[in-house]
């Protein structure tokens, strides 16, 4: 029972992604506030801002998200469950998206489903309920929001055709820094080693392009 409705009278939307990661991996970052992090970086043409209210991730955390155009409209919600063992995350909506247009409640469930080692689905289940009095307008949260969210954690991986130690080879040392000065001359004007060859305690300098 939610807000006084019963879970048969729940609504829900279910939509499934794939990734190229573990489930291990994708859970580490939904599970806490690793997924708000890359929102605040990734979808600046969908949120003007993300607030942790009140919390460090964990069951309790709020958080707040106000959608651009700034002071236009806001959603906050709180953690609800973390479940490691079934990697399923819970949050109830406290106010906005559909709330703010004829919900009594907005539910968002993120299930990591582990495919194979290397993959997994990310399944996000909306459930809300509509006040009787707004039936007929019959409001819908913002699954569009919800897909973008979960599009960037699949947007956040890279994979490179390139066994792992050569890959490796490139970033363990002054490789990867040589790769830049040569490539990106529209960014990176020059790098200097201050010190060291490419060990621990060595020091790069990098001069931007103005």
């Amino acid at each position: 029972c939610y807000n006084g409705v019963n879970s048969r009278e729940l609504k829900h939307i279910t939509k499934e992604l794939e990734v190229n990661a573990p489930a291990s991996e994708a859970w580490e970052l939904y599970r806490n506030l690793g997924l708000i992090n890359l929102i605040d970086r990734k979808l600046t043409n969908i949120f003007q801002s993300t607030e942790v209210l009140k919390g460090d991730g964990g069951v309790g955390t709020v958080v707040k998200f106000t959608f651009v155009p700034a002071g236009n409209s806001s959603y906050t919600e709180k953690f609800t469950v973390i479940d490691d063992q079934r990697r399923v995350k819970d949050t109830k909506g406290l106010e906005g998206d559909c709330l703010a247009i004829g919900c009594s409640v907005q539910i968002l469930e993120y299930e990591i489903i582990e495919k194979s080692q290397n993959s997994s689905i990310i399944k996000s289940t909306i459930s809300y309920a509509v006040k009787e009095e707004f039936q007929a307008k019959d409001p819908k949260p913002s699954i569009q929001v919800v897909e973008a969210i979960v599009q960037i954690s699949k947007n956040n991986e890279l994979e490179v055709n390139a066994p792992a130690c050569e890959v490796w080879e490139l970033y363990r040392n002054l490789g990867l820094f040589e790769l830049a000065a040569n490539e990106l001359k529209n960014v990176v004007q020059s790098l200097q080693v201050l010190k060291g060859d490419g060990g621990v305690g060595t020091v790069v300098k990098t001069t931007f392009v103005p």
